[in-house]
């Protein structure tokens, strides 16, 4: 007998189903392989904690000239500091019940080996509660760690945020392209000018060709520190449409053989440049496109996109994300309001994002 879709003014989900749920989402997040091969994720931080970098250098050793010890003066060990400073993003998921009917079958099929007609009534909950929960806390997360601005504005007040979006969705933090922009801006960040990204329109803006795109992934290689070159876990990060252009210019332009064109990785075969792999983002370059534009003022006005075109060449220790523990989401609760119809999921979680060492970046834009 087919289980009949449950009605959410039933809906009750015990204090350890939902930590089991919050752990099923932070395993989910912190455990995905790509992220693991984008940045370090350093857990177990709370607000103020202190970074050492070591910024060591010098050379030492010089010939003896007799007994007097041999003191060059040339060696300078010194360490630099940075904190950590968390900050602590929270909302609350709202489900209707008729969104619950419409879409309930469809998620516990898409999320669940198990056939929709032998999942328990509870397991059917958890099933649903989970996908929904864990898709808008990743998204979140991929949000502010790549595109977060604490200064962003919106258009009609000299920012790039449309008007439509609320700014509150990207200001918390910090994240890795404003970081490295402003690496940039203070001559610490190598840069490839993408001049795309200029043009007086979206359309001439969107419309890179195959021959920039790889212009761009060989630009972010060239100007990579060797050091960063010759790291194993070295990796080059581009929006879709650089992505896509440089896959498109492999398939009509043979490059060097070597593996300098793709690269296996934990069994798995990537694009790559010169061995290093190239991975891109489809949220992210699908937020860059309907979240951010700039405006030029005139009448009429013209509406332009927002740096659509961005990419960055690094290792997972240079760029980092802090938060207070990877094995769960700080809070989540759950409880159903009778009145509206309407089940409610809160959760909240601690975040901060560094980029360690801005000389190590190579950044594209």
């Amino acid at each position: 007998k087919m289980a009949q879709i449950p009605n959410i003014a039933d809906l009750t989900i015990n204090p350890v189903e939902v930590q089991d749920i919050s752990q099923a989402i932070a395993q989910k997040l912190w455990q995905n392989e790509q992220f693991k091969k984008l940045f370090n994720v350093v857990d177990g931080i709370s607000k103020k904690t202190q970074i050492l970098l070591d910024a060591t250098s010098g050379r030492a050793g010089w010939k003896a000239t007799g007994c007097a010890a041999v003191a060059s003066g040339g060696m300078d060990i010194k360490m630099t500091e940075l904190f950590w400073d968390t900050v602590t993003i929270e909302d609350t998921l709202e489900i209707c019940q008729s969104d619950l009917d419409n879409n309930f079958k469809l998620l516990v099929r898409a999320n669940s080996k198990d056939k929709f007609e032998d999942l328990r009534y509870q397991e059917a909950i958890n099933v649903f509660v989970t996908a929904r929960v864990r898709e808008f806390i990743m998204q979140a997360y991929e949000r502010l760690i790549f595109l977060g601005d604490t200064d962003a504005g919106n258009t009609s007040d000299g920012g790039y945020v449309k008007d439509a979006v609320n700014i509150k969705f990207y200001n918390s933090v910090d994240g890795f392209f404003k970081q490295m922009f402003a690496g940039v801006q203070a001559g610490t960040t190598a840069r490839t000018t993408i001049a795309k990204n200029t043009l007086a329109t979206k359309a001439l803006q969107i419309a890179i060709t195959d021959a920039e795109a790889f212009a761009v992934v060989k630009g972010l290689y060239d100007n990579a520190p060797d050091v960063v070159k010759l790291d194993p876990t070295a990796y080059i990060y581009v929006t879709p449409r650089i992505y896509n252009g440089y896959k498109n210019y492999l398939a009509t332009n043979t490059l060097s053989g070597g593996g300098l064109s793709a690269m296996t990785v934990d069994g798995v075969t990537n694009v790559a440049y010169m061995g290093v792999p190239v991975y891109t983002s489809l949220f992210v370059g699908k937020t860059i496109l309907e979240d951010f534009e700039l405006t030029d003022g005139g009448s009429p006005e013209v509406l332009t996109y927002n740096l659509p075109h961005r990419g960055y060449m690094a290792t997972p220790d240079i760029v980092s994300v802090a938060t207070l523990s990877d094995e769960d989401i700080k809070s989540l609760e759950q409880f159903y309001e009778q009145k509206d119809r309407k089940s409610f999921i809160r959760f909240d979680f601690d975040l901060d994002v560094k980029v360690l060492r801005p000389e190590l970046i190579s950044v594209a834009y």
